[in-house]
């Protein structure tokens, strides 16, 4: 006896070759690789794209050593934050969102960029956290 599939490919003369099954949900691929994920939640001046925050973020990451190869910019809010950090192997996390929370190793909030460049008190507290990211990745 023909499965239900079978049946349903064979009326609609479709080789059952050529019909793809659906992956699983749970098939995971492998994590992308970075050295420092940057994670933000809801700002007024996103990192994730082009502009002054952005370039303010480069610059203070560059202070430290890191290339803008070895980084990436995601957006999460506290719900999704743990399945956004799952798809990413990083060696260090910084959140950007002092709402966010992880509880893993290697983990930093700093001020947002955007709210550094519009409160010049915050970059003395902002290079004491990369000082402590810059060891982390030695």
């Amino acid at each position: 006896m023909l499965s239900t599939r079978s049946q349903y490919l064979n009326a609609l003369n479709i080789p059952e070759y050529l019909h793809r099954a659906k992956k699983h949900a749970n098939h995971r691929t492998k994590p992308i690789s970075v050295k420092c994920l940057v994670v933000e939640g809801e700002a007024q001046e996103s990192i994730c794209s082009a502009g002054e925050a952005q370039i303010f973020l480069l610059k203070m990451l560059a202070a430290i050593g890191l290339q803008q190869t070895h980084i990436m910019c995601i957006k999460a809010s506290a719900d999704t934050l743990i399945q956004e950090v799952s798809n990413y192997d990083a060696a260090v996390i910084l959140l950007t969102d002092e709402r966010l929370a992880l509880n893993t190793n290697n983990v930093f909030v700093i001020p947002h960029p955007s709210d550094i460049l519009s409160n010049e008190p915050l970059k003395r507290k902002a290079w004491e956290v990369l000082k402590q990211v810059k060891i982390c990745l030695v």
